[in-house]
């Protein structure tokens, strides 16, 4: 039997299409998700904290070119956020985070971990804007598993001889850097509807990918988005627009679209015997890679959702369109002085 099977041949076209649709490929595997609007600070240090929230977390598991067959890209991230006001500065306040992203993708397991602790510091500008600036410092971490690599210097003639000592490579298969970000944020109120948009800079240090001696740097992530939640002039829904725009080296990436909050449910305002219940639904465009449709629920202050990656590249023609599934979940909580407060004030 040939040893390039149907299913070979496949692994084969996919790469060669990939190296035609994004260019150049590189061991740089920054977080790509089709929710990132749910979490702003993922993106951007200065936007953590700056939701009405006192504190909450988001989490968001996402599975890529799982019908090409071998192991598929798997991405796991986690989220976590603190408000703390300063005494100093009325309405200003500090947000401290936790951010981590775990990315495993093909049969030799490279992994990708970065862990961050983002803190920003936003500002009260006037009754309507509010700017932030943020840090981020944190560690990048890059790995693959040996096991199933061989090399060239292992080929026996007859085979290939899996002895790991025997591959003559100079390799490290792990390394771990220092890695920072830092970026800007800003919001707007206008008539009822809200508006924010930030700029970020991450692999501020531009880390080197140590497998070998000879590795070279990452490119500085550069990210630019935007979003609203727009009132209409019904009561029960609003419109929620996003875009936002990578650049890393000669990598460039743009995805825009926007959802419909629908609010089924008010909810109680005086008792917690009826929750509020709202659904979204919405539709984003990957430039030259893929049409996304989004589908969430949020209940009393907890928010889930899926979305899907219909791929319309060239790449369709290997994964038959199905470019990606992703699951959330997210969750806000308020202080219990300022719920006490909000009673008070409501009666």
């Amino acid at each position: 039997m040939s040893p390039f099977t149907d299913k070979k041949m496949k692994k084969i076209y996919f790469l060669i299409v990939a190296l035609f649709t994004y260019g150049e490929l590189s061991a740089q595997q920054d977080i790509q998700s089709s929710n990132w609007y749910q979490s702003n600070t993922l993106l951007n240090p200065a936007a953590v904290a700056t939701e009405d929230s006192d504190f909450g977390f988001y989490t968001n598991c996402r599975f890529q070119y799982f019908s090409i067959g071998g192991q598929p890209m798997r991405t796991n991230t986690f989220a976590a956020e603190v408000k703390i006001p300063d005494q100093q500065g009325k309405n200003n306040h500090f947000g401290v985070g936790l951010n981590a992203y775990n990315h495993q993708t093909g049969d030799g397991r490279l992994m990708t971990t970065n862990i961050s602790i983002p803190v920003s510091y936003t500002m009260q500008v006037d009754k309507y804007n509010k700017l932030s600036v943020g840090i981020s410092p944190g560690f990048f971490m890059q790995g693959f598993s040996t096991a199933d690599q061989t090399w060239e210097s292992q080929w026996t003639g007859l085979g290939f001889n899996t002895d790991p000592s025997t591959s003559g490579e100079n390799l490290n298969n792990s390394y771990t850097a220092l890695d920072i970000a830092a970026g800007l944020y800003y919001q707007l109120e206008i008539d009822g509807s809200y508006f924010k948009g930030g700029f970020s800079a991450k692999h501020l240090t531009r880390p080197k990918i140590d497998f070998s001696f000879g590795g070279d740097r990452l490119y500085s992530l550069y990210t630019l988005h935007l979003g609203g939640d727009i009132e209409t002039i019904r009561d029960n829904l609003r419109v929620s627009p996003n875009v936002i725009l990578y650049q890393s080296g000669p990598n460039t990436s743009l995805v825009f679209g926007a959802s419909v909050d629908n609010l089924l449910d008010e909810g109680a305002k005086y008792t917690n015997l009826r929750k509020s219940k709202s659904i979204s639904y919405g539709v984003y465009y990957r430039w030259n890679d893929a049409i996304v449709a989004t589908f969430g629920m949020n209940i009393a202050g907890y928010r889930f959702g899926l979305s899907f990656d219909a791929t319309v590249s060239n790449l369709s023609n290997v994964n038959n369109s199905i470019g990606a599934l992703e699951v959330y979940f997210k969750s806000q909580f308020f202080s219990k002085t300022k719920k006490r407060s909000k009673i008070k004030n409501l009666k």
